[in-house]
């Protein structure tokens, strides 16, 4: 079975993986378009999240028209709506030349779920949140329908899996409900494997789908591919750094609680050589210079990094090799090891508003194998 999934931010392509990856599927997650890869599940990093909604994506495009025979093709995107959702849609649907567009948010273990069509965060909708006042990705709007409305895609809401499938009978767009993970898995069994359908949703679908489908019968190989036996061999760091580039204001408090609990370098945003005045692009830059600065040094042998856009350019910077996602450490939270020219190291990614108040700390225990 081939699952392709093409993604708008490099958090979510690696925590879209991981959930496979602990379950033996072969993955690969590919950061540029031109890429190659063979496995079984792969994700494309399309970088597109922070792109003008008003115009044309050609990666998302392209990725979703050479990718249109895919046994399961998933558009994922931020599971609280911040991006260009509703042109991404649009575009992969358009491209695909697939019939219907089957939408799935929800993401219930974190918190983020969808009643009558919105998506809440822990019972409060989105754009009523923080993430309605993100400096550079504001949400502004929680409804689905009226999110794709505006971009000429008219979707009808289903309470269910079964509404769900006969309402696509009758309709081009479909948005499920889901406030449990047991009611994402009855989506997911549902519609996997519907070759005239695109699936798009967060990285709590792809969790779903690789809950339900039914493990591969070989085992992942010496070629870089992970599974349960292999997640040991991803080494622990013993001079790791903590990445702070995400301003959400859940990423500073888990950034004051793991300074608080534990001793480790920081670098970020805010604490950079830069002034306070300078503009987040300026800020983002010298951050991904320094944290590059200290990996090529040797000063680092492991990062945990919080913040999509940022993870993102550290890798474009180094430049990376390869990635291999090896396990979760908590749900949408992955472990990578990145090769690069000059060595090899692990790297913990967390998007910014995610995860409880110890989600930092639980990352650097995970990275140095100590305890809590």
């Amino acid at each position: 079975m081939r699952i392709r999934i093409i993604t708008d931010d490099f958090t979510s392509a690696l925590d879209g993986t991981a959930c496979f990856a602990e379950r033996r599927w072969e993955t690969s997650v590919l950061v540029q378009p031109e890429g190659i890869a063979t496995a079984q599940v792969v994700s494309l990093d399309t970088d597109s999240r922070e792109y003008t909604p008003t115009l044309d994506h050609d990666a998302v495009a392209n990725a979703a028209h050479a990718w249109r025979d895919a046994d399961v093709l998933t558009l994922q995107f931020d599971s609280t709506l911040r991006g260009r959702v509703a042109r991404d849609c649009s575009t992969a649907l358009a491209a695909s030349g697939r019939r219907k567009l089957l939408i799935a948010p929800a993401f219930p273990s974190a918190g983020r779920t969808v009643e009558e069509g919105c998506v809440l965060v822990d019972g409060v909708p989105v754009h009523e949140t923080a993430f309605g006042y993100d400096p550079t990705l504001p949400v502004r709007e929680s409804s689905i329908p009226a999110l794709l409305r505006a971009h000429g895609i008219e979707v009808k809401v289903a309470r269910d899996a079964a509404q769900a499938r006969a309402l696509l009978d009758v309709h081009d767009a479909v948005v499920v409900d889901a406030r449990t993970e047991a009611e994402l898995d009855a989506i997911a069994t549902t519609f996997a494997g519907a070759r005239d359908l695109l699936l798009a949703g967060s990285t709590g679908l792809l969790r779903g789908l690789a809950r339900v489908l039914p493990r591969p019968q070989s085992a992942p190989d010496d070629r870089g591919n992970c599974g349960d036996h292999a997640a040991s061999r991803v080494p622990l760091a013993g001079r790791p750094w903590l990445v702070v580039g995400s301003l959400n204001p859940r990423s500073r408090r888990q950034l004051s609680i793991a300074q608080a609990q534990c001793r480790v370098n920081v670098l970020a945003t805010g604490e950079t050589r830069l002034p306070a005045s300078a503009p987040p692009q300026a800020a983002l830059r010298d951050l991904v210079v320094q944290a590059v600065n200290v990996v090529s040094s040797r000063a680092c042998d492991g990062l945990v990094v919080t913040g999509g856009e940022t993870a993102r350019r550290i890798i474009d910077a180094l430049p990376v090799v390869s990635l291999r996602v090896c396990r979760e450490i908590m749900p949408g939270v992955p472990l990578a090891e990145v090769q690069t020219a000059i060595g090899t190291f692990p790297m913990i990614t967390k998007a910014g508003g995610f995860g409880d108040d110890d989600a930092l700390l639980t990352c650097i225990y995970a990275l140095t194998g100590a305890q809590p």
